[in-house]
């Protein structure tokens, strides 16, 4: 027995299976074909060359799985395999099937696709009880006669080749269910289309057709046609006829019309005609009200078809590259809508109707080629299920706080707009996966995009940024949203200093520090205009204005290095000393459980005292009890705990809500 193989057949759906799939196999083991009772062989996606004459040993076979190997031929054997039903061997680089097949005459389902085969063999239409044959993906430029034959016949798929014209006796097939042949070289089709009164779909796209085939309009079963991409201009009569059909794909052609009988399919659910010459639309759009996707865009239409916005179903409307100046009001009655695409339209201004649908998850208005937007209005935090927005080619320089509330939002599309600064807002994007926002003039990122953790597609090319520098940029995503987290780690130390020091100084002490920390005497007196007797407020600006001026030199020890050279060593200390000895405690705790874990008993302690690991706390009270609560955070910082202080200077709005989210990050206690 071949190592590590199983090669104990299972019965599975009533046959006898061996399933030798995925297993890497370049042969096939020869006790394979001692298994003569064998009536599922499944050997696909190994990485087989050929399959030994031995096959002609399993004579029960009934079905044999070949696919997605690098055959180059089949044996001969197969041929004898008289109880063979169904047979794939596509994924391969077969460039030729072996004579004979015509002998398996129980055979119902042959797939030869995704090879490289130039011909069929001559008699293989002589297989009388096929019901399914794939030969697409090949290089067959003709087809050999006889297809009439297999009266049996529901599905034929020849896409994908070099053929110049349908075999004539596809026509002749009554039960012929699907008919795929796009993506060939046909500009014709035979006549008797309409004998075929048992098709369901026909795909007859990416060929050079100048006309559908008359009879295409009385075929009573259709209800997918696919005739896009081809080089028609009219549509023949009688398209209303097709009661049954609810997919019709027209698009990439000439036509100047959309047939007037599509308005009269009931049972239409996907209608494509975009990229046209469509200036008009026909009346009765109304009448679709099991439409659910409509594809308009790329035409030369100034308005939206009337009925549109009477479409109870629809989910999925694109207009774009549309002339069109505006949107209707009745838009907003679209309560199903999940897609809009407006893209490279020429509104005056953003289409707020839009703003109304609140089932939205996707919203394309990018402007390439369209009148550009300027700004996005206040409403469009409305849109609580949108996941994709795209914006790009616009002349954005902000975005409005209120996308915020966009919690689903995954995609976003920014590129070539004039945005100076990056939005803010775009790092309360707690689902942000995707950020396309290059080809800008942005010169920094802020450090709170770190919070979106599950961003792992960034795009910040062609914006002059220095920070992050440029060499961390170059590595991409990670290792910006790495950068990104160190330096805020390094903010959140630097602002819990500022904060624990404005709540300390007196008045006394601010000027002598502002002086030092290099603020004129103009600085000085805009902020105490701003924060009259207000000293906390007056030094947190202070600090913060010292850390914009200087930037990467304004750090801790640059601070505490001002304040004792000014003599206040009290105050030093109270800053830093605690906050230094917390440090240690904590890598004095986890020193002691890594010792726990090496030697399984705990650490000696010199002073016999056993030390905790404190929380960070967060001290919220009413100002005229700020001495109290003082003399509180002292206590609880000598004790090794973080303190954050919910003081006056933190502001409103924004800024409120950006240093309490910066705060919550840290604490576990309140």
């Amino acid at each position: 027995m071949a190592a590590g193989l199983n090669l104990q057949p299972q019965t599975v759906n009533g046959l006898l299976t061996l399933d030798l799939s995925n297993q890497g196999l370049t042969s096939i083991p020869e006790e394979v074909f001692d298994i003569t009772d064998l009536e599922f062989l499944d050997v696909s996606n190994n990485k087989l060359t050929s399959i030994p004459e031995a096959i002609g040993r399993l004579q029960n076979l009934s079905r044999l799985d070949a696919d997605g190997n690098m055959m180059t031929s089949l044996p001969q054997a197969i041929s004898s395999l008289q109880g063979l039903k169904q047979l794939y061997v596509h994924s391969n680089n077969l460039s030729e099937l072996p004579d004979g097949l015509e002998d398996l005459q129980n055979l119902e389902w042959l797939w030869v696709k995704d090879n490289k085969l130039k011909k069929l063999p001559t008699k293989i239409f002589s297989c009388l009880n096929l019901v399914n044959f794939d030969a697409s993906n090949n290089n067959l430029s003709t087809f050999p006669p006889g297809v009439e034959k297999l009266q049996k016949l529901r599905e034929l798929y020849i896409y994908g080749n070099q053929l110049t014209e349908v075999p004539s006796g596809v026509c002749s097939l009554p039960n012929l269910e699907k008919l795929s042949v796009y993506n060939n070289n046909l500009s014709t089709f035979p006549p008797g289309v309409e004998k075929l009164q048992k098709l369901r779909e026909l795909y007859i796209y990416g060929n050079q057709l100048t006309e559908v085939p008359s009879g295409v309009c009385s075929l009573p079963n259709l209800e997918k046609l696919s005739v896009y991409n081809n080089n028609l201009s009219t549509f023949p009569p009688g398209v209303e006829k097709l009661q049954k059909l609810r997919e019709l794909y027209i698009h990439d052609n000439q036509l100047t019309e959309v047939p007037s009988g599509v308005c009269s399919l009931p049972n239409l659910e996907k209608l494509s005609v975009y990229n046209n010459n469509l200036s008009t639309f026909p009346p009765g759009v109304e009448k679709l009200q099991k439409l659910r996707e409509l594809y308009i865009h790329h035409n030369q239409l100034t308005e939206v078809p009337s009925g549109v916005c009477s479409l109870p179903n629809l989910e999925v409307l694109s207009v774009g590259n549309n002339p069109i100046r505006c949107l209707p009001d009745e838009v907003t009655r679209l309560t199903r809508m999940k897609t809009l695409s407006v893209p490279s339209c020429q509104f005056d201004e953003f289409p707020r109707q839009v703003l109304q649908l609140k089932t939205l998850e996707m919203l394309y208005a990018g402007q390439n080629g369209g009148r550009k937007f300027d700004m996005v209005p206040d409403e469009v935090g409305n849109l609580q299920h949108l996941w994709f927005l795209a914006l790009e080619n616009n002349l954005l320089r902000t975005l409005p706080s209120t996308m915020s509330h966009l919690h689903n939002l995954r995609q976003v599309q920014l590129w070539n707009n004039k945005f100076d600064t990056f939005p803010e807002v775009l790092c309360e994007l707690p689902a942000m996966e995707k950020l396309d926002i290059k080809n800008n003039n942005i010169t920094r990122i802020p450090t709170a995009l770190h919070r979106a953790d599950k961003l792992r597609d960034l795009d910040v090319s062609g914006n002059p940024l220095t920070y992050p520098p440029q060499d961390v940029c170059k590595q991409g995503t990670g290792a910006i949203m790495a950068f990104l987290k160190q330096e805020a780690e390094k903010d959140e130390r630097i602002l819990s200093a500022f904060n624990r020091l404005s709540v300390r100084m007196s008045q006394t002490q601010w000027k002598p520090l502002a002086r030092s920390l290099g603020l004129s005497n103009r600085a000085m007196d805009a902020i105490k205009v701003s924060a009259p007797d207000d000293v906390p407020d007056q030094v947190y600006q202070t600090l913060v204005q010292w850390r914009e001026k200087e930037g990467e030199a304004a750090t801790l020890s640059a601070l505490e290095q001002h304040l004792r050279d000014l003599d206040f060593q009290q105050l030093a200390d109270q800053l830093f000393r605690a906050p230094r000895e917390a440090e240690k405690e904590t890598e004095d705790v986890k020193s002691r459980e890594e010792h726990i874990k090496v030697t399984g008993r705990p650490q000696k302690q010199d002073d016999g005292v056993k030390k905790t690991q404190h929380n960070a706390v967060f001290l919220s009270y009413q100002w005229d009890h700020q001495d109290k609560v003082l003399l509180l955070h002292d206590r609880l910082q000598e004790r090794g705990y973080s303190c954050w202080m919910d003081i006056k200077q933190m502001g409103g709005g924004d800024s409120l809500k950006r240093k309490v989210n910066f705060s919550l990050d840290r604490i576990t206690c309140l």
